[in-house]
């Protein structure tokens, strides 16, 4: 099976944040299926990256950049007109693509397109894949669902989108139901919810755990971890009104960044919680366990999900968690049992759960073993299966 995958959500050293869970997953089908990588990057012209570190960054990125198992990682440029352009990038970014996809199709001739995130990403993969005969299979994540295919100009190019995927992978039944209301046939929806990575997230001693990170030892202060993107739709802010209605000698921990971070910041100033709030900044995930071993609890207050992965990797690690009851989240949930839901943007409700949460006994090494039978690899392995499964119906 001959895959090309192609999505500008891709980590990888040059582009670290970008897609770390499209970035895991291709990573995990290696064995399964031979890849090829288009990771496209938009294009900045100079004068207006000289006022943005991030847009240095993103005009620093190589045109072919080496993973790390020795393959390529190709990253051509595609236009786009930020903000007032947003209802065109679909149509831009398959422009920008149509000769470097044509050339790389003859050259490796993949049996299928595998795409992430559906706006542009999945669009774009769509109409390419129509043009170059090729069926595509598209990721759907989340917030490309949940809040895109909401907007009125984009949602009828999310819905031409779905309805022509050869397959739709959804991380969560709740994306998998709303793929349907927008138009894709059931048949052709694949409900695959993501696994982990075991040889990464994984119980490590708490104690040492708190050491590294320059915490109170465990039995000395209580900690939550907080980890995800700093964006609006994460609801930190309401993490923190609830913070401010829990014991002031507990300590928080968030972990990621983002463009609320400025916001965040002085919030934290304005609730006087300087002192018990600490901001990690982004992390790599080989870190992340000892941020969930540290932890006592995990809580992820978000306003919309797919199928949080951090959630996944807490429970792997043995760490409960608070969430909000909102995408796949319960589903999550179901695989241990070890937490609790509460009603998203309700500050009164996450702070009473917290203090449920942090007052239990959990086992923690319970919490670890059921995730056992939750892999990355069976999830790599039926990527492959729904990309070798378009495939085959192209065929017919």
């Amino acid at each position: 099976m001959r895959i090309l995958f192609l999505s500008a959500l891709y980590s990888s050293a040059a582009r670290p944040q970008a897609g770390v869970g499209n970035g895991r997953i291709v990573r995990a089908m290696r064995p399964h299926a031979a890849l090829r990588l288009v990771v496209p990057v938009p294009w900045y012209p100079e004068i207006a990256a000289r006022r943005s570190p991030r847009l240095r960054a993103e005009r620093a990125v190589p045109r072919e950049e080496i993973d790390d198992d020795g393959s390529a990682i190709l990253h051509p440029r595609i236009a786009h007109i930020p903000r007032v352009g947003r209802s065109l990038y679909p149509a831009l970014y398959a422009a920008s693509l149509a000769r470097t996809l044509r050339r790389e199709v003859d050259r490796f001739r993949p049996d299928a397109i595998l795409t992430a995130w559906a706006y542009p990403d999945g669009v774009a993969a769509v109409a390419l894949g129509r043009h170059l005969g090729l069926p595509v299979v598209m990721r759907v994540m989340g917030s490309d669902i949940n809040d895109y295919a909401q907007q009125a100009l984009r949602r009828p190019q999310i819905a031409w989108g779905v309805r022509h995927a050869a397959r739709i992978i959804a991380v969560s039944r709740a994306l998998a139901d709303e793929c349907g209301t927008l138009g894709a046939a059931s048949d052709r929806i694949d409900y695959v919810p993501t696994g982990v990575d075991r040889a990464v997230f994984h119980p490590v001693d708490r104690d040492d755990a708190r050491r590294q990170l320059g915490l109170p030892p465990v039995g000395d202060a209580r900690v939550v971890v907080v980890p995800g993107r700093l964006s609006p739709e994460k609801g930190v802010l309401v993490f923190l009104d609830a913070w401010r209605q829990c014991d002031p000698s507990w300590r928080a921990v968030l972990v990621g960044d983002g463009p609320q971070r400025a916001d965040i910041e002085r919030r934290i100033a304005e609730l006087g919680l300087g002192d018990r709030v600490q901001l990690a900044g982004f992390q790599p995930e080989s870190r992340m366990k000892l941020y969930y071993a540290a932890a006592d609890a995990a809580c992820l207050p978000s306003f919309e999900e797919g199928w949080p992965d951090v959630l996944v990797e807490s429970f792997a690690c043995g760490c409960p968690w608070v969430a909000s009851d909102v995408g796949g989240v319960a589903d999550v949930l179901a695989l241990t049992g070890a937490g609790y839901l509460v009603p998203p943007r309700d500050p009164g409700a996450l702070a009473a759960r917290l203090r449920d949460a942090l007052a239990r006994t959990w086992d923690r090494a319970a919490i670890a073993r059921a995730m056992d039978p939750y892999t990355l690899d069976e999830t790599a392995q039926r990527y492959v299966e729904s990309c070798a499964r378009a495939a085959r119906d192209r065929a017919r």
